[in-house]
């Protein structure tokens, strides 16, 4: 029996915090009553069958894990209010864009916290999911293991040695939803331009890119091996790509996301 008597607790319960949660019960891989989150605005109006608690000593030593799912620039006011609860034998994950495992452990007490940090994404929801990891130093192989186990019950996982690059996850998956929300609202927008009603313009539009991408996945060829197979010279496709190149589209996107990367690391003051 475990000598918690919860295996996560939760402090801060925005959208994607709430998101995880849901998930974790929804899927049964945890129950209701392991997860206690400290109550919120947001949890009044969208409540959760979880624990609710105001005793962040609580939240802290009875839970297994800590999930620190505040906003990067509330982090110092909050990490000021949990150190006094915080010990080493405390394991913490954050999900907060930009905000290093080295922050976190200095901001609750020192180089010796156990600090995992993970950046999941929308999908998470779905179980469709993808979470980029990695640890701080103090935190071990163990507690990695674990954290990787929790995000992979919302779907799959990457694990990273360079913590660096966590920012570039958060750029490519974590603000990636967005982008293709945008790109089918683009779509949806030159069917209905070329006389679709806009239902069955969003329809066409969702489906063709959640195939594309279960192609993607499942087929093992690179993008532009499958972009390629769509074309044919001289054919509608062809047509289409060109505009797109003339466009310079590529060179927006690759834009967009380096914008998603700095920002991220302006949040967490990189």
């Amino acid at each position: 029996m475990s000598e918690h008597q919860y295996a996560l607790g939760v402090i801060g319960s925005g959208h994607i915090a709430c998101i995880i949660v849901k998930r974790l019960i929804d899927s049964g891989y945890l129950a209701a009553d392991r997860i206690v989150m400290f109550p919120s605005r947001n949890l009044t109006a969208h409540p959760l069958p979880t624990v609710i608690t105001e005793d962040l000593r609580a939240i802290i030593q009875e839970s297994k894990q800590v999930m620190l799912a505040v906003t990067p620039q509330k982090f110092g006011d909050v990490a000021a209010t949990l150190k006094p609860f915080a010990t080493t034998d405390d394991v913490f994950v954050s999900v907060m864009a930009g905000v290093s495992t080295q922050r976190v452990a200095a901001e609750l007490g020192g180089p010796q916290m156990r600090v995992v940090r993970a950046m999941p994404n929308l999908p998470f929801g779905l179980g469709r999911g993808v979470t980029g990891i990695c640890r701080g130093a103090a935190a071990t192989r163990d507690d990695l293991e674990e954290t990787r186990h929790l995000f992979n019950a919302g779907g799959v996982s990457v694990v990273l040695d360079d913590e660096a690059l966590m920012d570039a996850v958060t750029a490519v998956a974590g603000s990636g939803p967005a982008y293709f929300y945008y790109f089918v609202e683009m779509m949806m927008a030159g069917g209905v331009a070329a006389g679709l009603k806009p239902e069955d313009a969003q329809t066409l539009a969702a489906h063709a890119c959640v195939g594309a991408g279960a192609m993607l996945l499942e087929q093992g060829a690179s993008p532009r091996e499958l972009r390629e197979a769509v074309m044919s010279p001289g054919g509608t496709t062809e047509a289409a790509m060109k505009k797109l190149e003339d466009s310079a589209v590529a060179d927006h996107v690759r834009d967009a996301v380096l914008a998603a990367f700095e920002r991220g690391r302006v949040l967490g003051g990189g």
